[in-house]
């Protein structure tokens, strides 16, 4: 049956004239948007056995809380005529996650509006500061917990489009409601329509491409003009949107994962811009960039490398800066970092608290190894000493043989630290445990910026199931690439170089995987283990 005439009246009357039966204010939401066109809005009949509203859950009016009922996006502030709000997927959503979570109170704000293209929702577009205004006057209420997002019928003949698309709105979403682990639930469309097949089949990647986030199957739905969901179907795939939704906060919350930060290349001088080098201004970058990381709750960061340009006296300045970090640093040897007086250089391990130069420590079931690649260097050590004696001779065989990496600003691991570097590796796959490697130099590419013995280190560890990712910097492009092994061998843009006004990246990491969320320029990634 259809909402009765009489109810429908009065709830349309309320809207229009703006009157609401306020609730007493709730401090303890779990608040939930609903976003997307048409299917979002909803368009299927309201039946009798739907009308009632979900006890303990509310709908947001834009000022004040209702409770959840149909039609849920009648108070949406971009909606169509109210005459077509009707039955979405975000009432079997709120009354399936009342189920999953019987003693809290939910909240919903949902804000759809039909026939229109993922374009329109981009970061300054007016929808898309609409549901962040919404967004944000809700969260005085309780904290938003997810999104559930259905639209794509408009873009259903632009695929190659649009999952960077949907990269971005997401991201953009979390990055202004500073919840960079937002949950976010996509769905698929009706394929009563042949042409929406192959944007169903790109929406499948949408867990592997996105970070937090999950599909809703749009398997065993029916439309009723090839379209919009039915009225059961849109109460299916509302259950279908809660469940995923309560799989990704239960990851957000299970023990079994951790996050850290990375930066690499501040490189600050007090000195004027260079090329695309930012000698001065890369502080403002780091100043910017402590937020991001603090956003999260991080067991620990790691600077990769080349805090300063030149003169020991530049380590003041950005230290100062790091030391805002909720989250403790790690800092990995660069070759920028020893641009000091000879008799200054055995200092430098001191004032970065990592005096030895390499060093293991291990959080859940991964060892990390902060490898000091300047360990054989020219620059690491005061000229004549034992291990510049050996940096000249190897650069020397290097040149010899044509080696493009055989520059004065690269380094490399000696035996005695390879060694360590091996039996760490081997105890850690006895043990069962997984090694994520810090160093300032990569092994990979071979692109004249790698690790002067890179291939002597590949020789000895690369093939170890249990080393899945050596992370780098030096090179302030960045780089990313998986050899034949499966080993990820991931360089981290230069922050004297970065064109965004933040650069860095968080990574979550999980039993079977790590997660790069990109700060900036730097790119979001998902890295599976071998």
């Amino acid at each position: 049956m259809r909402l009765s005439l009489r109810k429908y009246f009065n709830l349309l009357l309320l809207v229009v004239l703006g009157i609401h039966t306020p609730l007493l204010a709730q401090d303890n939401l779990d608040i939930y948007l609903a976003i997307g066109q048409s299917n979002m809005a909803g368009r299927a009949v309201v039946q009798q056995d739907l009308e009632a509203p979900v006890d303990g859950a509310y709908v947001f009016t834009g000022t004040d809380w209702q409770p959840a009922s149909n039609p849920m996006n009648i108070y949406s502030s971009v909606r169509k005529d109210s005459s077509m709000q009707r039955l979405s997927p975000a009432y079997g959503f709120v009354r399936k996650m009342k189920e999953l979570y019987p003693e809290k109170h939910i909240g919903m704000v949902v804000n759809a509006r039909g026939g229109f293209a993922i374009e329109e929702w981009m970061p300054g577009s007016h929808f898309f500061d609409e549901i962040l205004k919404r967004a944000r006057s809700a969260s005085k209420y309780g904290k938003i917990r997810g999104i559930i997002w259905h639209q794509g019928e408009s873009n259903a003949g632009a695929v190659e489009q649009y999952m960077a698309q949907l990269d971005t709105l997401v991201g953009a979403l979390r990055d202004s409601l500073g919840l960079p682990r937002l949950a976010f639930v996509a769905g698929q469309l009706s394929e009563d329509k042949a042409s929406r097949k192959a944007f169903n089949t790109m929406m499948l990647e949408l867990p592997e491409k996105i970070p937090y986030t999950a599909l809703v199957a749009g398997f065993g739905t029916a439309t009723f003009d090839s379209t919009h969901f039915d009225s059961p179907s849109q109460i299916l795939l509302g259950e279908r949107y809660a469940d995923k939704m309560k799989t990704l906060l239960d990851e957000n919350t299970s023990s079994e994962h951790f996050a850290f930060g990375l930066i690499t290349d501040v490189q600050y001088a007090d000195a004027a811009t260079a090329g695309k080098r930012n000698y001065r201004g890369t502080l403002t970058t780091l100043e910017q960039t402590i937020p991001f990381l603090n956003a999260y709750d991080l067991s620990f960061a790691v600077h990769l490398g080349d805090l300063i340009d030149r003169d020991f006296t530049s380590f003041d300045r950005p230290l100062a800066i790091l030391d805002k970090s909720r989250a403790p640093f790690h800092h990995v040897w660069g070759n920028h970092d020893f641009s000091v007086a000879d008799s200054l250089k055995q200092e430098v391990g001191k004032k970065l608290g990592n005096e030895m130069g390499y060093y293991a420590f291990e959080k859940g079931h991964l060892v990390f190894l902060v490898v000091n690649g300047m360990d054989i260097s020219l620059e690491g050590h005061p000229e004549g000493s034992e291990n510049y004696q050996k940096a000249a001779s190897l650069m020397e065989e290097l040149e010899a043989a044509g080696a493009n990496n055989a520059k004065p600003w690269n380094g490399g691991i000696g035996d005695e630290q390879l060694r360590w570097l091996s039996q760490q590796v081997k105890d850690a796959e006895k043990a069962g445990k997984k090694v994520l490697v810090f160093c300032h130099y990569p092994l990979l590419p071979e692109n004249g910026l790698h690790l002067l013995n890179s291939r002597q280190v590949i020789r000895e560890v690369g093939h170890s199931p249990a080393l899945v990712a050596w992370f780098s910097g030096h090179h302030h492009e960045g780089n990313y690439l998986q050899d034949e092994t499966g080993l990820h061998h991931l360089t981290f843009q230069g922050m004297v170089e970065a064109s965004s006004p933040a650069l860095g990246a968080v990574v979550t990491v999980y039993p079977d995987k790590l997660i790069i969320h990109g700060i900036g320029h730097e790119a979001v990634r998902i890295l599976k283990f071998r």
